[in-house]
């Protein structure tokens, strides 16, 4: 029979956390395990991936498995805030 490899390392991810406030358009770069974004303004809306993050929304990807990574995420703060959470190795 063929022999079955099991990961039994701790994998250890780094959280960063950004708060950009009418920063316009910036992005959360490619090979994050997971990205949380929430719009802490009290009005207005930002964007994620183009689509609308009304005030109070939060939007969460995650990678799924072990070795998996996020791509790119482009994101808009004009006129608004957001409360970004990124974990990476």
């Amino acid at each position: 029979m063929g022999r079955l490899q099991v990961q039994t390392e701790a994998i250890t991810y780094t959280p960063t956390v950004l708060r950009p406030k009418n920063a316009g358009a910036s992005a959360v770069e490619s090979g994050a395990f997971s990205a949380s974004f929430a719009n802490v303004d009290a009005g207005v809306d930002a964007s994620v991936q183009g689509v609308v993050l009304k005030a109070g929304e939060t939007l969460n990807f995650n990678a799924g498995a072990i070795h998996n990574t996020l791509g790119r995420i482009e994101y808009d703060t004009t006129g608004s805030e957001l409360l970004i959470i990124v974990l990476r190795k």
